[in-house]
């Protein structure tokens, strides 16, 4: 949090929105980090004001097209998390869904680290639909996306347990055990430190999963709980 305040401060002092949206994207992490909701949603729309010309020009700058999506995401977890509605949560997603459709499928934009891209909106629409108990239409909201074509490891694992935990509550637990072992596959460290992974694993054990008994064993020792 202090680096993201110090670097606020040197983009205030450069004046380009586009770089102070960045940095204000990397404070909107910290903050959802620190369940600073309100705090996260202000931050973002002060970028966003300051964006709107450059991403609504007739010909935009893609630069300032794609911060405007990522920071449409960071709102979207803030207000699924409870600092909205679920229609908030839904706008924000159609709208950052919106600007990776403008700039095109194979858009990702990892100079200025967001990744933000269609696939970047599905992994964050599978979170937001577990949040606001949707769980189905977080899973829906964004047709025919490749999450394999997203190129960061943290994002697609991201959505693994995301996916896992929407199973869960759709009362398909045997496939998120299944979800959960392909995430721990492929990046097993993330997978068995994350706490949404690892409260999905806690309620695994309470509820049951007969078929899966065996990988939710391997789970549970993983991940040092005791059942």
């Amino acid at each position: 949090m202090v680096s993201a305040e110090v670097a606020a401060g040197t983009a205030t002092q450069l004046g380009d929105p586009v770089v102070m949206a960045a940095v204000a994207w990397d404070r909107c992490g910290a903050l959802l980090h620190q369940a600073s909701l309100r705090e996260t949603i202000a931050v973002a729309e002060a970028a966003l004001r300051d964006l709107e010309p450059y991403a609504s020009a007739r010909y935009p700058d893609r630069a300032a097209v794609s911060l405007r999506g990522a920071l449409h995401l960071r709102c979207s977890i803030a207000h699924a998390r409870g600092a909205g509605t679920k229609e908030d949560a839904w706008a924000r997603i159609d709208a950052a869904l919106e600007d990776a459709d403008r700039l095109g499928e194979g858009w990702y934009d990892l100079e200025r680290h967001t990744v933000f891209g269609r696939g970047t909106v599905a992994v964050h629409a599978a979170e937001a639909g577990v949040e606001v108990d949707q769980p189905d239409a977080g899973l829906r909201r964004v047709p025919h996306v490749d999450i394999s074509a997203i190129p960061s490891q943290e994002r697609r694992t991201h959505f693994r347990i995301d996916e896992a935990r929407a199973l869960h509550r759709m009362e398909q637990s045997p496939s998120a055990v299944v979800k959960l072992r392909e995430a721990a596959a492929v990046a097993p460290y993330y997978m068995y430190a994350d706490p949404m992974s690892r409260a999905l694993v806690s309620d695994l054990v309470r509820v049951g999963v007969p078929s899966q008994a065996s990988a939710l064993s391997g789970l549970i020792k993983n991940m040092e709980l005791i059942s």
